[in-house]
Formats: C-alpha cells, sequence, structure tokens
C-alpha cells in the first residue's frame, strides 16, 4: 500500500480556488465545475489511503470574516495537492 501524501496546513480563512479535477464531490455542487470555497476546516480521515480529503467551509457570497454566523455550508472532497494553492483572506 501506498504512503498518502501528506496533508499540508491551510489557515481558516483561506480562499480555494478549484479546478474541475481537483474536487471529486460536494453537495449542491456541479460535477466538472470550478468552485470557490473559503475554508473553515480540512477533516483529514484516519487510516487515510488515497490522496483526497474533506474541506468544510463557505461559499464566497457568504462573507467571510463574518462567516461565523453559520456552520459551514459546504462540505467537498478535495485532492490533496490542490490545498498548496490557496489564498489567505484579508
Amino acid at each position: 500500500m501506498r504512503t498518502p501524501q501528506p496533508v499540508p496546513e491551510v489557515a481558516t480563512g483561506t480562499l480555494l480556488r478549484l479546478a474541475p479535477g481537483d474536487w471529486s464531490y460536494g453537495r449542491d455542487l456541479t460535477p466538472g465545475t470550478a468552485i470557490t470555497v473559503t475554508v473553515t476546516s480540512v477533516r483529514e480521515l484516519p487510516n487515510r489511503a488515497d490522496e483526497w480529503v474533506w474541506v468544510l467551509g463557505h461559499r464566497p457570497e457568504c462573507g467571510y470574516p463574518h462567516v461565523d454566523r453559520h456552520p459551514p455550508c459546504m462540505e467537498v472532497r478535495v485532492a490533496v495537492a490542490a490545498l498548496s494553492g490557496g489564498q489567505q483572506a484579508s
């Protein structure tokens, strides 16, 4: 079995712009499209054997930094390699 790629640190508030190949599943998201998510947390599953993690966050229209007014509205399965391309929100 192959050792999974380490998951980079992703700060709360990081804006991820994900190409269609950077993510594989998300509720209420259209497959094969680019998406943007403001990260609240990254959930690495125990015994992770692949190159994917779950990212919880908000749609940009939620208005970060005021997203603490409601729980994360997005949960998307993201390729570990795509996590290093985020921008910290200012």
